[in-house]
Parts: structure tokens; C-alpha cells; sequence
């Protein structure tokens, strides 16, 4: 058996737990009812006992120790209180009954002996036979007085106690019910809690398998499981998503590998065989395996930089300066092919924390396509809007355009619309600067219609937290 195997499940420790949560609230809140409920009646009963007690002694002292004023005393107890509710007695110095005013013989010995024996206070559990049948209950207290006789008082505290065992057995009764009702209840909402963890569990099982596809349907049990649910299904649409960039990439990158290969084995056999090339096999090999280094080198730098793998500490870029450089650096460009380039800058300074290596990377690959697409006697124009909380850059062309249809797939990997595949490039440019303002967490589109330029804009957080 596995560790798994041997591990309670989630829905048994659910209901343990329930249960044993409530049992102990249960325990002490009737442990406190039952503390409370006796605490009244023995308060009450006690009240009861030293009242009496002390009003007998004193009309004992106020008689003189009379016998016959003390059963006057004790008929007007008996009558005031009942026959059934009060005892009473008075012995002598040896313990002797000189008078009592108990209806009961078993009682009566029993008070008497309790007397002897010097007991202060006790209580009294006996089956009666007479008048009445059936088990009384007695409290009873005992005061010594001045002249060494003893008054014994009684009170029938029998109600009093089957109330307490009457309340004791409802609150266990009940308690048995709450454990079985909590039991049921807390073992429904388990069951209806672990069903969605297991719909959960079991479509990672299928993915696992190599279903892809698979997804949980969304439930109505709590928030926070459609949370689970919605945040899984999320997951599960972007790594599909992910698989199927990733089969596209490898059917591409496997696509523009094998033309430069083919190339060069196409030279090379041309060679072995002895046949004259037009180009000498060294050049052809030096340029074929430089377009492959630079295609591999593109797709490691995009990778890297959507993972935010760059170990380059960020420095303050001035963008209108860094702006003004690229510019420079593209003049003569721009020159030999009859371009212009128009800045519109602010008068500030522009401050942004980034990768100089990106940025000229960014830049760089949208003025290349710009110069790239645009006829002689075009303009190109870029742009800085600062705003409060972030930068606009905009590079824009009198170009070509890009058609609606198109428009969608720029930013794709190896992507190369019909116009532009006669020219030179591998499709990644775009997509290289995408990875580069996403890892910035900024965002960037385009637009543009065949015939009216194209406009790429950049938006940037001055303060990226990410990248």
C-alpha cells in the first residue's frame, strides 16, 4: 500500500474534524448549562436551609429550649412549607430524639444518626414507606445550640435533582442527535467539496495522459472552487495554447533550417562531384550557417527575454537622447535610400529604467522594417509621449501598409506576409519586439491599410516591475 494510499482522505478528515469541533463546543457549552443550572438550585436550597436553621434557633433561644414552644415552631413550619417539603428534629446532648416533625421512620432514624455521628450538613437518598412510596431526596444541615441540643433541618431537593438528571439526559440526547445531524451534514458538504477537487483532479489525469483538450466543467458549489475550476481551465487553455505556438515553431524553425541546409548540401555534392560552382564553397558555407546562427540567435534571445532571463543590471535611459542616437545611427541608411526621418520629441528628458541592449533592439527592428517596406521618397517619423505613469513611443512609415487580414499575425513567429516574402528576413524582427516591450510589461500594436503606412505603438510603464 502507498504513502498516498495510507494518507485519510480529504473528506474524512473534513468530517473528523467537523465533529470533533463541534463535540467539544457542545461538552462545554452543556458542561456550562448543567454548571449553571445546578449552581441555581443548590443556591436555592441552601438559601432555603440556613433561613429555617436560623429562624428555629433563635425561637429556641427566645423559648428557653421549651420543648412545647419548640412544636408549636415546628407545626407552623410543617404548615407554612408542607410535610413533604421540610424536616425537622431536635436531639439532645447524648444524640437522642427529644422532638421531630418527620412523617417518615426511615427518615426519621436516619436524621437522628446523622445527629450522633456530628455531621454539619449531608444528604439523604431513601426509599420511603410511608405516607408516600417512592425514593426522596433530602438535604439536610445540622446546628449546634448554645446548650449542646442539635436542630436538624431537612429539604426535599428530590424535583430539584431529577430536574438536573432530567437536563443532564436531554443534553446528552441531544448531543448524540447534533453528532449525527453534524456527521451527516458535514460528510454532504465533504462530499459535494471533494467531488469538484476530484473533477479537478481527474482532468489533470487526462491531460496528463495527453488530452489536451480536456477541460472541468465549472460548478456552483462556492466561490472559491469556481475560482479552482475557472483558474484551471485558464491554465489549461494556455498550455494548449503554448503547445500548439510550440508545434508551429518547430514546424517553422525545422522549415527555415532546411533551406539553408539544403543549400549547403546541394554545394557541397555539387562540389564532390567536381562540378564549378558560381560562388566558391567557403562563401557559400559562411553565409548559409551565419543565416542559421542568426535565426538561432534571434529565437534564444525571444525566448530569454519572455522568460525575463537577462542578467544585465537595468540602467536610466533618457529616450529622447537614446531616440536622437538611433536616428544617427541610421542616417546614412536613410540617406542611400532617399528617406527621411522625423522626430517629434519633448523638450524633457525622458526617463526610463531598462536594458540599453533591448531598447536598440526594439528600435532597431521597427526602423528596419519601416526602411524595409517604404519606397524611395518616403518619410518615416518617431515619436515620445510621456504621460503620467508611462511613455508612448510610435514609429510610423509611409510604406505599403499591412492588410486587415494580416494585421492579426505581425507579431507571429517566422510569420511573413505574401508581399514581403521576396524579401530578406526570417519573420522574427516583430516578434523579438513584442517579447522585449511585454517583458516591461508594456504593450504594443499596429496599425495600419495597404497603401497608407503602417503605425506601431509602444506604451511603456516608466517604472516596470517586471522584465
Amino acid at each position: 500500500m502507498s504513502s498516498a494510499e495510507k494518507t485519510p482522505s480529504l473528506r474524512f478528515r473534513i468530517v473528523a474534524v467537523a465533529l470533533s469541533a463541534g463535540a467539544v463546543i457542545y461538552l462545554l457549552a452543556g458542561a456550562a448549562i448543567l454548571s449553571v443550572t445546578w449552581s441555581f438550585l443548590s443556591s436555592e436550597y441552601q438559601d432555603f436551609l440556613n433561613r429555617a436553621t436560623e429562624d428555629l434557633a433563635e425561637e429556641y433561644s427566645a423559648s428557653r429550649g421549651d420543648v412545647k414552644m419548640m412544636r408549636q415552631f415546628f407545626d407552623e413550619d410543617i404548615e407554612e412549607h408542607g410535610a413533604d417539603r421540610i424536616f425537622l428534629m431536635l436531639t439532645d446532648r447524648e444524640g437522642k430524639d427529644v422532638l421531630n416533625a418527620c412523617s417518615d421512620d426511615v427518615i426519621r432514624h436516619t436524621m437522628a444518626s446523622r445527629a450522633r455521628r456530628g455531621l454539619s450538613s449531608y444528604r439523604i437518598s431513601k426509599e420511603r414507606n410511608s405516607p408516600h412510596r417512592g425514593r426522596i431526596i433530602l438535604r439536610v444541615k445540622v446546628k449546634t445550640l448554645p446548650d449542646g441540643f442539635k436542630l436538624s433541618v431537612g429539604h426535599n431537593v428530590t424535583a430539584d435533582e431529577q430536574y438536573a438528571i432530567f437536563l443532564a439526559a436531554t443534553l446528552g440526547g441531544a448531543f448524540l442527535l447534533s453528532l449525527l445531524l453534524g456527521g451527516w451534514a458535514a460528510d454532504w458538504l465533504a462530499r459535494r467539496f471533494v467531488r469538484s477537487l476530484k473533477n479537478v483532479s481527474d482532468a489533470a489525469e487526462r491531460i496528463r495522459s495527453g488530452d489536451w483538450s480536456v477541460r472541468v466543467t465549472p460548478s456552483l458549489e462556492s466561490r472559491e472552487l469556481r475560482m479552482l475550476e475557472d483558474t484551471f481551465n485558464t491554465m489549461c487553455d494556455q498550455n494548449e495554447k503554448t503547445l500548439t505556438e510550440l508545434q508551429t515553431l518547430t514546424d517553422d524553425i525545422a522549415h527555415d533550417l532546411r533551406t539553408p541546409l539544403t543549400r549547403l548540401r546541394t554545394a557541397a555534392e555539387f562540389a564532390a562531384m567536381g562540378g564549378e560552382l558560381k560562388r566558391p564553397l567557403p562563401e557559400t558555407l559562411f553565409e548559409q550557417s551565419s543565416d542559421m546562427l542568426e535565426l538561432i540567435n534571434t529565437m534564444l534571445e525571444i525566448s530569454q527575454t519572455g522568460c525575463r532571463i537577462d542578467r544585465t543590471p537595468r540602467e536610466d535611459i533618457d529616450l529622447c537622447a537614446f531616440l536622437r542616437e538611433m536616428a544617427e545611427l541610421y542616417s546614412t541608411v536613410l540617406k542611400d535610400q532617399n528617406l527621411s526621418l522625423e522626430l517629434d520629441l519633448p523638450e524633457d528628458a525622458v526617463i526610463f529604467s531598462g536594458h540599453r541592449g533591448r531598447m536598440q533592439r526594439l528600435l532597431g527592428n521597427l526602423l528596419d522594417n519601416a526602411i524595409k517596406f517604404t519606397p524611395c521618397g518616403g518619410r518615416l517619423s518617431a515619436a515620445i509621449v510621456p504621460g503620467k505613469d508611462g511613455v508612448i513611443l510610435r514609429v510610423s512609415d509611409t510604406g505599403c501598409g499591412i492588410s486587415h487580414a494580416d494585421l492579426p499575425h505581425v507579431f507571429r513567429r517566422f510569420w511573413r506576409s505574401d508581399s514581403s516574402r521576396s524579401l530578406p528576413g526570417n519573420g522574427l524582427g516583430l516578434a523579438l519586439a513584442k517579447a522585449i516591450v511585454t517583458s516591461y510589461a508594456g504593450t504594443i500594436t499596429c496599425d495600419s491599410a495597404p497603401g497608407q503606412g503602417t503605425t506601431f505603438t509602444i506604451n511603456l510603464p516608466l517604472n516596470p516591475c517586471t522584465g
